[in-house]
Parts: C-alpha cells; structure tokens; sequence
C-alpha cells in the first residue's frame, strides 16, 4: 500500500509543512511552480520492484571505479565499462506523479550514464580513460548526498527521462529542479572559496547542459557559458590538470570556442597559460599505455581551432576601419590568419593519412585506437575531421574578406571542404555554408556568425547533437558566413 503525501512538492522536498493553499504561501514567496499531489491510497504490486532492488544489490557494480591497490586511485587502463542499459519508469497518468520521480532519483546514476551515452556516446567513451576522473565516477561516488549539483544533475536526468517516455510531467519537474539548482548555486558563488570549488563548476556546466538542450530564450545558454568561463578563470589552469577539475575542462572546453565565436571575442584558452594546460594534458595522455597518435593529433588540432575566435575578431575589426587604415593593418592580419590555416591544413592531413592506414590495417601496433571500440572511435574520428573542416572554411572566408585576390581558388576549395564535410555527416542540413559575397560588390564584406544552439535548431537529450558539437570542438555550435 502506498500513501501519497499531502502536500505539494516543494514542501515535501524540503522537509516543510504545506498550508494545503494553491499556491502555498511558500511557493509564493520563493516565485516557483506549486506542483499540488492527488492525496490517495492505492494497492500497487512491488514484488518486481524489490526483487531488481536486491538483485542488483547482490551483484558488484560495474560502473564503480576499480582500484589497483588499497587506497589508490582506479588505473585509467583498467576502468570498467560504461554501458548503456535500458531503465523502465512509472508512467502511468494512475501512477503518483511523485513515484516517477523517486524512481529517477534512486536510479540516478544509471540514468544520468544512459544520458551521457545518448547526448555525448563518441565524445564520452574516446575521453573517459584520458581524465583521472570521469563523470559517471564522480556521479557514483556522491551517491546520497542532496546539494546543488544533484539538484542539477536531477533537472537533466529527470529530463532525459521526460524525453525517453514522452512524459511531460517529468519535464516539468526538471525545471522545477533546475531552479532549485540555481539557487542553490547561488549560494556556493556568494563567497570566494566555494565558487572555485568543484561543486560549483560542475553544477555550473550541469545548468549549461541542460539549458542547451531546453534554450529558454536564443542567449540562454551563452549566460551559462559566461558564468562556466568565469569559474574556470578564477579556478586556474591548474585546477583543471588533476582530479574531476580536468574531466570538467575536457568535457566543457569546445563549448567555450562556440561561445567565444558567438560572442565576438577571443577564447581564453588561447592565452599562454591555458595553452600550457591543452600541452601538459596532451603530454600526461601520452604516457598511458593506451596513448596513440590519435589523441596526439586531436589535441593539436584542438589548440589551432582554439585560435578562430580571435582571427575572426581581428578580421571584423579590420572590415570596419577606414580604408587607408585597413590597407595598412592589412598584411600583419593576413599572415596571421594564412599561417593558422597553414597549421589547420597541415593537422587535416596527418589526421587523414593516419585514419586511412588504420582502416587499411597498416597501423603499427592496435593501441592507435586505445581502449574504445571502434564504433565509438570512427564516430569520434568523423566528428573531429568535420571540425578541422569547419575550421579551414572559417579560415578561408577570413583570407577571402581581407584578400580579394585569392577568392577564385579559396571559393573552389570552399566547395571542396563542404562536400567532404556533409558526406562524414549523417545530416548537414544546418551547417551548409552560406554564398559568399557577390565578387563584384561595390561594399566591404562582412563577417556574420550565427548560433545554431537556439530553440530553432535546439534538439532533446535523447539525440547525440551534443556529441557533433563537443566532437567538432565547438565548430557544429556556429555558422560564419560572408556576406555583404
């Protein structure tokens, strides 16, 4: 027999006696949903229930860290295997509403690891051995515990699992969570020791997350994006070398190329002591038995595609000076942006050649494709090509904007990059660059750079388009166009 508390849900999570009102006087003075409970008693049959309860109780878990030695941290060559495995809920409109919900939180760890492998599967699976702690480990160590990163954590399980079931209840109660989680991280930024701590980057990138796949409004998501680059800076490079603080930067730094585009400024993981941090990642992960040429091009790739924001500020710059001024900034701009598409072009080529004697069995040794299958691998090897793609097009607008003279051949190899861009894609259907600006144009070019993560192209948690934007280091995030 289960009995339905009285109550809404606000007051029943905080431990609060309800005054039975709609909306109750707490709700009202807190400005959030007051989510009313049916007061019922029902006969519900949980022999099912228990016996999955203790049948997993009785078996180890296989996504708990394993450890080399008593006390030491878990060997990044011997993590076990992160899968996917189907989770039922309640969703019965008969069903208490708050019954599906318990059943997301008491299987959150499984949940929110079935949503890590819908929204990010390639991404996940090809870095989850890179970082000394990955994020279902985090998750499953902080069983238990109620702070404002499980509130978020919550607002994107108990989404993912709306969506899963077409359930609208449940996505309701996500954003109920959400805010939660927004407050309570309010709190941890009030004071200057708790904000750089690790709580608060991951509730952080958490909201940022979910907000993506939610887009309230069209900036939404840049807020968080802001607010993630600021807890980053203020944390160090540092923070993010070591510990859960690396798995955060890996798993969050191409968002920041895409909102450092958007935005119209540089990205700061460009400046010197973040490039430090890309290097000593890069130079830690090829010391591990299952270091490959693989993770060595992509994180120099990832260091060149770093750059686009910046060349795309100076060339917009450049475009809106004098013309006397402009043809004397010109050259100093124009080698600057050749030399980052010199590298770009040259990382496209190694990446190639590598993929191609792999596929054709050649490799030296199977470590090139580390621990990941190679579903996850060849997922992961199209989404960072797109990328590289994405940038040289990006690369050669700029040529095209502050030289003219080089537009016949660069238009040609533009329609080369988009061809070979969409065929790795199983849809191109937003990333199509635009025409360029008429050749005979009596005005400027100009450069335009439009989000693609907006409520128009916004897709749900249960599609890996997360995966595409993480996978192409931000590049799948944005589209720049020249035009007049």
């Amino acid at each position: 027999m289960v009995r339905v508390p009285r109550g809404c849900r606000g007051c029943i999570d905080a431990r609060l006696k309800c005054d039975g009102r709609t909306p109750c006087a707490r709700c009202k003075s807190l400005n959030t949903p007051c989510l009313r409970q049916i007061r019922a008693i029902e006969f519900r049959d949980q022999g099912p229930a228990l016996r999955q309860k203790y049948q997993s109780t009785s078996q180890p878990s296989h996504l708990s860290p394993v450890s080399d030695r008593e006390g030491g941290p878990p060997s990044r060559s011997t993590r076990s295997n992160v899968r996917y495995l189907p989770v039922a809920f309640p969703n019965n409109e008969t069903v208490s509403h708050s019954l599906s919900v318990t059943a997301v939180s008491s299987l959150q760890t499984q949940v929110f690891t079935n949503f890590v492998l819908s929204a990010f599967p390639c991404y996940f699976k090809c870095t989850e051995t890179q970082v000394p702690v990955n994020w279902v480990e985090y998750v499953e160590n902080r069983r238990g515990t109620n702070s404002c990163f499980d509130w978020a954590l919550r607002a994107c399980t108990t989404s993912y699992a709306g969506a899963v079931h077409n359930d609208q209840r449940l996505l309701k109660e996500a954003r109920v969570m959400y805010i939660q989680a927004l407050r309570s991280l309010g709190g941890l930024l009030s004071h200057i020791s708790t904000a750089k701590s690790d709580e608060a980057l991951a509730t952080a990138i958490t909201l940022a997350v979910y907000e993506k796949h939610h887009c309230t409004d069209a900036n939404s998501w840049l807020k968080h994006a802001s607010g993630v680059r600021t807890l980053m800076k203020l944390r160090g490079p540092s923070a993010h070398l070591h510990g859960f603080g690396c798995a955060m930067y890996v798993a969050y730094r191409s968002f920041l190329v895409t909102e450092a585009l958007v935005s119209g400024e540089e990205c700061f993981l460009q400046e010197p002591e973040w490039q430090a941090l890309n290097e000593e990642i890069a130079a830690n992960n090829a010391k591990l038995p299952d270091s490959s040429l693989y993770t060595d091009v992509v994180e120099r790739g990832f260091l060149e595609i770093l750059k686009i924001p910046g060349h795309v500020k100076q060339v917009r710059k450049l475009l809106s000076l004098s013309s006397e001024e402009r043809a004397r900034r010109q050259p100093g701009v124009l080698r600057s942006v050749q030399a980052a598409r010199a590298a770009l072009r040259g990382i496209n080529t190694e990446f190639g050649i590598s993929v191609s004697m792999r596929r054709a069995g050649q490799g030296a040794r199977q470590g090139f494709i580390g621990p990941s299958p190679n579903f996850f691998l060849d997922g992961y090897s199209t989404l960072f090509a797109s990328g590289v793609r994405s940038g040289l097009l990006i690369l050669n607008q700029l040529v095209i904007a502050t030289d003219p003279t080089q537009r016949a051949s660069l238009e040609l190899e533009c329609q080369l990059l988009s061809g070979e861009r969409c065929s790795s894609l199983a849809s191109c259907e937003d990333s199509v660059v635009r025409p360029l600006t008429p050749p005979d144009s009596p005005h400027p070019p100009q450069l335009v750079v439009e989000s693609l993560i907006t409520p128009s192209y916004r897709k749900p948690p249960t599609t890996d388009w997360m995966d595409h934007i993480a996978g192409t280091m931000g590049m799948d995030g944005v589209r720049v166009s020249l035009l007049e």
